[in-house]
């Protein structure tokens, strides 16, 4: 047990008089701004005043509410359907305030120590790193987008492994990001059905969810959880509907007619039969899913998936030259990279394809590439110095995963989970530029949280 993890105390909340001043404070502040805007817009942002002091008064008691409502933000994204609230950039407001949270916690309790593993040194130095690339990077802006994306991420992975720190609560997170899957499931399956110019599943949200190839990912990722939870479950009535879960995500990957979803969901089925306790079950349960999406799929779905040999034409010829131009890019600029979020803007300088100019703003279609091009051989020793450590934490949690039954079981199941996640996560994304998604950050807490569980550092907090 390091200093770090024995200093963890229980969080107590602030002082009743301060958070009521601080209420009191922002309810003042809130009205007086709406005096200033216009009738209309003063009417709706005062209906939304007490449904805000509401949510924000739970978060002030309980923060770990507040880390749900940021992963209800990133995943179901309403922010995307509603768009007023685009420009309130939500997820980073939220990020910062309860980061903000967290930090006067410290210092009123200056026993307690934020909960600092090694992966959030790794991301200090990567933000430190991107903080320089935005100065010598030839479009200053959008190195900084970048950067800004990267500190929401870096406080989301913070806010995770200091508030979700419990088997309950991690269950809790878990079980949120299950249902955002199965309604964005739910939407994509609805927008297939009523047709849409690509005969897919289309774009679900905004961000990391733009359009099927990355919703496919995101099924990915979080298909291992609803896998090892039909074995894990206790109860008949629990591992039909852990069933059913996992079938909704392998047909909503199906319809999003993703080449490398496939590919992506393929290797973790094998990765998921090689992690099963029980091999002869492992197997019949997934002859059963993969048997029944086939019985259901499309027949245009089979016909796509058979163009995955056709490299030198279409959409896979110009992957291919666009991961070329990511090599050109990294010899050019080995040690820093041409800058995070410029590969796009340079592609017409790089790529080898007709129409050189109409490739302007082509995204890289490659994780590792964009990797190489962007931020160099100082980035990619960055995530390899990240993956390992989570790799680390994954293998120390697997051999000790604790004391007493149901915590070895819970440790178990998460790093069954994690790791063919994580997995899944690096196969998919060799077609994607998914390098800023939350998808690995997410899986990197998730390493750290059961580490400490399997070690016996996980006291119930009243934060």
């Amino acid at each position: 047990m390091n200093g770090r993890e024995a200093g963890r105390t229980r969080m107590s909340g602030p002082a009743r008089p301060v958070w009521i001043f601080v209420v009191l404070l922002a309810i003042a502040a809130a009205a007086s701004a709406i005096l200033f805007l216009p009738a209309a817009i003063g009417f709706a942002a005062a209906l939304a005043l007490v449904p805000f002091l509401a949510i924000a008064l739970g978060v002030l008691r309980r923060p770990y509410l507040g880390v749900l409502l940021i992963f209800m933000l990133e995943y179901v994204r309403p922010q995307s359907f509603v768009g007023a609230l685009q420009a309130l950039r939500l997820p980073l407001l939220a990020n910062s305030g309860l980061l903000l949270v967290l930090l006067v916690r410290v210092i009123r309790d200056p026993k307690h120590l934020i909960v600092w593993p090694r992966q959030a040194t790794t991301l200090a130095v990567l933000l430190a790193f991107m903080a320089l690339s935005v100065l010598t990077s030839r479009n200053n802006y959008w190195a900084f987008q970048e950067f800004r994306v990267m500190i929401t991420i870096v406080m989301l992975f913070l806010l995770t492994v200091n508030y979700v720190d419990t088997p309950a609560r991690i269950r809790g997170l878990i079980g949120l990001l299950v249902v955002a899957h199965l309604f964005l499931c739910g939407k994509g399956a609805y927008q297939y059905l009523v047709g849409n110019p690509w005969g897919t599943t289309g774009s679900v949200g905004g961000s990391f969810l733009g359009d099927e190839n990355d919703f496919a990912l995101a099924l990915v990722v979080i298909f291992p959880f609803a896998y090892f939870a039909v074995a894990s479950a206790r109860t008949a009535g629990r591992k039909i509907l852990w069933t059913l879960i996992a079938l909704a995500f392998l047909l909503s990957i199906v319809l999003t007619m993703s080449r490398g979803g496939f590919v992506g969901i393929s290797v973790t089925l094998i990765a998921c039969w090689l992690r099963s306790r029980r091999k002869l079950l492992g197997a019949l349960a997934l002859a059963f899913l993969v048997g029944t999406v086939a019985l259901i799929a499309p027949s245009r779905y089979f016909d796509e998936i058979r163009t995955i040999q056709h490299t030198d034409e279409g959409t896979a010829h110009k992957r291919r030259e666009y991961w070329m131009a990511g090599i050109r890019m990294f010899a050019e600029n080995p040690l820093i990279g041409v800058g995070p979020g410029n590969s796009p803007l340079l592609m017409p300088q790089y790529v080898d394809l007709p129409h050189e100019g109409r490739h302007w703003g082509r995204a890289m279609h490659g994780t590792l590439p964009l990797l190489l091009a962007e931020m160099g051989t100082i980035g990619f020793l960055i995530y390899g110095a990240f993956f390992l450590q989570s790799a680390g934490d994954l293998r120390r949690s697997w051999r000790e995963r604790g004391s007493g039954p149901e915590r070895r079981r819970f440790v178990e199941y998460m790093a069954n989970a994690t790791g063919v996640s994580i997995v899944g996560y690096l196969v998919t994304s060799t077609f994607l530029s998914a390098l800023t998604y939350p998808h690995p950050y997410v899986l990197a807490s998730f390493c750290v949280l059961q580490r400490r569980i399997a070690r016996g550092i996980d006291e119930e907090t009243s934060a």
